[in-house]
């Protein structure tokens, strides 16, 4: 049995800014599908001491969109992880993008798979799997329109990784600082086995000058590529990029006048701690000298004692 070639998933940083965007402001949490391509490459690197090239072949998933699932539609998944086909299927995914995968995204303090997350996942993989095996072979010059069918049949089938995404995001005791966090992994033949994938982020792909014949855009095929770049399918209506860019200017505005408020807040409590910090120093120095003048009248006493003048009365 051969080696499965090196994995690897590469998203594009606008894409991954709007899902973290949509972390952000979510009011649940919620789920989606990973959509994208597969490619299969060779990289080719000179060894320094031989100057002889090696060629390692890797396989990558490109990540080009995740089409969200709105609270309101119904699950494509029960409560145990079995796959509802019928609802999978009934879902207004664009031929142009195949599912690759399932995303969750919660707040929680633990970034770890839970039970139902794996065995909807694993259930996802088997069903994507038996989908390209049983359905019919199409032509490879017409696009399917359906993207759970299964590619030209091949005597040495390409590699189809099938993927799992958390999303998680948590905030300290006060509330100030929010943390991030994501990863994706490779769902294997059972629960226990995912393992977790390099991720690179870059908004274009390596240069398409040495392996142009696999060249994968991270954008999807047929679609803008200011639209495609967002990559957010939203299963209720469209958002404009319009409306994306209007929400991430909002955010920033709302940011700057909460940093701006703090600023002030800050400026107005360090000037009182001045006014207070000039206050001490100016008792300190009353007291000092006060000290002075007790120590002063003292040693006049002592000297009227020692002279056998009667001392001063106490005032």
């Amino acid at each position: 049995m051969s080696t499965p070639p090196p994995l690897r998933l590469q998203i594009n940083g606008i894409l991954l800014s709007t899902l973290l965007f949509e972390c952000a402001n979510a009011r649940v949490d919620y789920e989606g599908l990973i959509l994208g391509a597969i490619v299969s490459k060779t990289r080719s690197v000179v060894d320094d001491t031989s100057d002889t090239r090696i060629k390692t072949v890797y396989t990558t998933i490109v990540v080009q969109g995740v089409y969200r699932l709105e609270p309101n539609l119904p699950k494509f998944y029960t409560r145990s992880g079995d796959i509802i086909e019928s609802v999978l299927e009934n879902y207004s995914i664009p031929s142009n993008l195949s599912v690759l995968g399932y995303l969750k995204y919660r707040r929680t303090e633990s970034h770890e798979l839970s039970l139902r997350d794996r065995a909807v996942a694993l259930k996802l993989k088997q069903h994507l799997e038996r989908k390209r095996a049983l359905s019919s072979p199409i032509s490879p010059a017409l696009p399917s329109s359906n993207p759970f069918a299964a590619q030209p049949e091949q005597e040495n089938p390409e590699p189809f990784p099938v993927s799992m995404a958390l999303f998680t995001a948590k905030t300290n005791e006060n509330m100030s600082t929010h943390d991030y966090d994501y990863t994706f992994w490779c769902v294997g033949d059972d629960e226990s086995s995912f393992e977790a994938i390099p991720v690179e982020v870059s908004n274009m792909i390596e240069s398409p000058q040495e392996d142009y014949q696999s060249f994968q855009s991270n954008l999807a095929i047929g679609a803008s590529r200011h639209a495609a770049s967002i990559g957010i399918i939203n299963t209720i209506k469209a958002v404009p990029s319009i409306a994306l860019i209007d929400g991430h200017e909002a955010m920033y505005k709302d940011s700057f006048e909460a940093t701006q408020s703090l600023t002030n807040t800050v400026l107005a409590s360090e000037l009182r701690v001045g006014r207070a910090l000039e206050e001490i120093e100016r008792l300190k120095e009353q007291v000092e000298r006060a000290k002075l003048e007790a120590n002063k009248r003292k040693r006049e006493r002592e000297q009227k004692v020692s002279k056998g003048s009667p001392p001063d009365l106490l005032y």
